[in-house]
């Protein structure tokens, strides 16, 4: 008996398993519980060994191929293939999904007084209580559903911020370093105090600031004289010691201009900012490089799990079409049965009404019904010959019909209406007499008792000489067949709308 198909759940159906048991306002029943995820029921599904799963649970279930029911197994009641799940052998209860959607229901988050029924709380409240905790997608941090936007705005240390001066987003976290490298960082001139000046410009500032003060370039090593910066200039030394007649020494010195040194500085430190805004495109890199190998990790994971229940389904196809050929094969057998049943039927049919027909004292009365119809095929020349019932002259004697054309044989074609009598092969043929020499008489009748057309005959036994031995066919014409003609005038004459009578009687000697 084949099973009705589950038609598709919805994607609301598809993805979540029951409902929790504590949403539940009064005493919870096991025929309202998953028999997979021990849950209330979502969406029911009863399998054909009358356990119930939801949609999702039972779909979950039978992806990877049939499975066998754990509650069964449990149970102690299994039974193969009844106990089997598979795609196909379980349909919706909805029945039962209207008891578990009448439920009473009550909030199960902290502080929230919400009550109503399983389906109210399915399509308004489940999902949507403000009371709700959830996790911050950035931080993790659990938090209500109702406070979500503030600790976004406010509170998550990994909330995303757009820099005041250059616009450009960064972590909460990372703002003490992003102001140490931002481009439009305000700056303070130390020498003639200017604010405001972007990091960007501080450089090209202090090059033509005449009150910014550069420290020597030995400052590292003691010097503590400042000058203002300008071009390179050289700076006469001291005259040498005198040193003794026997010794003489040369020496000459060209100090580097003090604003070098300062630029070198902020030359380096614009590096560093470079650097370390680098290191940070690298992170965010990294982290997003990161995040696409878990997504091509799920990805992978889908598709082999895809590929699975590909192979699962292509398994059950080639079953589902090996049982269609079984199964045509059967009803063409089945066909070809009925089809030589009927053949037989219809033979035994045929016999039946020829045996009801049959006389067995020579005498045979023949009724022909729609006659004026029969007559106009005859003329069409769609059946121009008809043949009687058999009969018999006794039960084991001659077996002998009738054959008549109604728009006449021969010289009598469509003037007359032609009669024959036949002599047929018969299975007592070897206990009669040949040839056939009987005295036949045939009559059509009037049915107004007027007037009769009457004809006798006996076989001409030097026409046929085949009786000497046997009857060498099924019909066999005696006397070349003795021909009964009536003019069509005469013919219509009778009552042509009412079905014509023909007596034939052998008269045996």
């Amino acid at each position: 008996m084949a099973t009705q198909e589950p038609s598709p759940p919805s994607s609301m159906e598809s993805n979540k398993p029951g409902f929790p048991k504590k949403i539940l306002g009064n005493k919870l029943e096991d025929k309202h519980l998953c028999n997979c995820c021990h849950n209330i029921l979502r969406r029911p599904f009863q399998a054909q060994c009358g356990h119930r799963f939801c949609s999702y649970c039972f779909n979950r279930t039978v992806s990877n191929g049939p499975q066998k029911c754990n509650a069964c197994i449990k149970e102690d009641i299994f039974e193969d293939p009844t106990s089997i799940l598979k795609q196909g052998c379980a349909f919706p209860d909805n029945a039962v999904r209207r008891e578990v959607e009448n439920l009473p229901a009550v909030c199960i988050n902290e502080s929230c007084t919400w009550k109503g029924s399983i389906k109210e709380y399915e399509m308004n409240h489940e999902g949507k209580c403000e009371f709700m905790i959830i996790p911050c997608p950035s931080c993790k941090e659990r938090i209500r559903f109702n406070e979500q936007e503030r600790h976004n705005e406010r509170e998550c240390p990994e909330r995303t911020l757009n820099c005041k001066y250059c616009k450009e987003p960064f972590h909460f976290k990372n703002i003490k370093a992003h102001d140490e490298i931002c481009p439009k960082y305000p700056m303070i001139c130390e020498g003639c105090a200017k604010k405001k000046i972007p990091r960007e410009k501080y450089v090209d500032h202090i090059k033509f600031c005449s009150k910014f003060r550069t420290p020597c370039r030995f400052h590292v090593v003691g010097c503590d004289i400042s000058g203002p910066p300008g071009p390179p200039a050289s700076v006469p030394l001291p005259p040498p010691p005198t040193l003794p007649p026997t010794l003489s020494v040369s020496t000459s010195f060209t100090p580097l201009p003090s604003s070098v040194g300062a630029a070198l500085e902020l030359q380096l430190h614009s590096e560093k900012t470079k650097v370390a805004e680098l290191g940070r495109r690298c992170t965010e890199l990294e982290v997003k490089a990161g995040t696409f190998e878990n997504v091509v990790c799920v990805l992978n994971r889908e598709v082999e799990r895809f590929a699975t229940t590909m192979e699962a389904s292509n398994r059950q196809h080639k079953l589902d079409q090996d049982k269609i050929e079984a199964l045509s094969n059967k009803v063409r057998q089945l066909e070809r049965t009925v089809g030589l049943k009927d053949l037989t039927v219809a033979e035994m049919e045929g016999r039946l009404r020829e045996m009801s027909a049959t006389t067995f004292d020579g005498v045979f009365i023949w009724r022909i019904s729609d006659f004026a119809k029969k007559r106009q095929d005859a003329i069409a020349g769609r059946a121009p010959a008809m043949f009687s019932p058999a009969f018999y002259t006794s039960k084991y004697g001659y077996k002998m019909c009738l054959r008549i054309y109604l728009n006449g044989d021969g010289t009598g074609r469509g003037s007359h209406l032609s009669l024959f009598f036949v002599v047929m092969r018969g299975l007592s043929d070897a206990l009669l007499k040949w040839p056939f020499n009987q005295k036949v008489t045939l009559m059509l009748l009037d049915q107004s008792n007027r007037e009769h057309i009457i004809d006798a005959f006996r076989p001409d036994l030097h026409k046929v000489s085949s009786f000497d031995i046997k009857l060498v066919s099924d019909l066999s014409i005696c006397d070349g067949g003795h021909c009964l003609h009536v003019y069509e005038a005469r013919l219509f004459t009778c009552k042509v709308s009412v079905a014509y009578l023909f007596l034939i009687r052998g008269s045996w000697f």
